[in-house]
């Protein structure tokens, strides 16, 4: 190397100033840093730079470096060596840093993902499954009850239809989307599984036909279910249910709790 050699890396003039080098410096080095630049020469050239400010911006080895420049030129390819290495192992440091930076993201959106899907399950299973248990048995649980108690399971049906509705709101939200159009013979399809009229196709549709096989079953072991039946079964079909589905999605909270901890 030349005396003028590390000057003219960093792009100042021999008599430049400490603060002159230090503002060179950190211009070239957010140029070339190895994390901003992905050029094959960046890493070599923020190699240079690095030694040249190490060089120039302590006073004693920069009076040195002035004196015998050339003495300098074996020592400093051995520290600009090591610099490039040091570059390429906080290169190699910085993609495994973002590759699992990616990967936990990945993995907690996938955790996120598996309680949306265990809640619609929960919810959807229990609403038809007690919608066809009450339709067959056809249970006379309310009119007996003294008023106390009445009012009791009216308060518990009115929380659990809210939180049923509200619940099957927040689905819909997160599955499915509403077709908008875009031009005469186009509509638009966000990157949602579901539209929002076959969601509550699926929703009626199931309700309706655990109504409907629960209503059969019951004709069918009448003779089994032999109460006496002072409830409609409309009403009850209405009633229950939602309470079924508060009560099941209350304990699903609970054991999502329990695993968080």
């Amino acid at each position: 190397m030349k005396m003028s050699d590390l000057y003219r890396v960093l792009g100042v003039k021999r008599t430049a100033s400490a603060n002159e080098i230090k503002s060179a410096y950190r211009r070239l080095a957010r140029q070339y840093h190895p994390d901003v630049n992905a050029s094959p020469a960046a890493a070599s050239e923020f190699a240079r730079v690095t030694e040249a400010y190490h060089t120039l911006s302590d006073e004693q080895k920069r009076a040195h470096y002035d004196r015998t420049g050339a003495n300098l030129s074996s020592s400093g390819s051995r520290r600009a060596a090591s610099a490039a290495a040091s570059a390429r192992a906080a290169r190699r440091a910085y993609y495994q840093a973002r590759a699992d930076r990616i990967v936990n993201e990945w993995l907690e959106r996938e955790r996120e993902e598996s309680k949306w899907r265990g809640q619609a399950v929960y919810t959807t299973v229990a609403l038809f499954l007690s919608t066809f248990m009450v339709a067959m048995v056809k249970p006379s649980i309310f009119e007996p009850l003294p008023p106390v108690w009445k009012i009791a399971l009216i308060a518990l049906s009115g929380i659990g239809i809210w939180h049923l509705g509200w619940n099957l709101k927040r689905q819909m939200d997160h599955y499915t989307y509403r077709p908008v159009m875009i031009s005469l013979m186009r509509y638009n399809k966000p990157a949602k599984p579901f539209s929002r009229a076959t969601a509550w196709a699926f929703i009626a549709g199931g309700y309706l036909l655990s109504f409907g096989t629960g209503l059969l079953m019951g004709l069918l072991m009448e003779d089994v279910f032999n109460s006496k039946r002072e409830e409609s079964v409309l009403f009850s079909v209405l009633f229950y249910p939602p309470i079924v589905v508060l009560i099941v999605d209350m304990m699903y909270l609970v054991s999502q709790r329990f695993d968080e901890w």
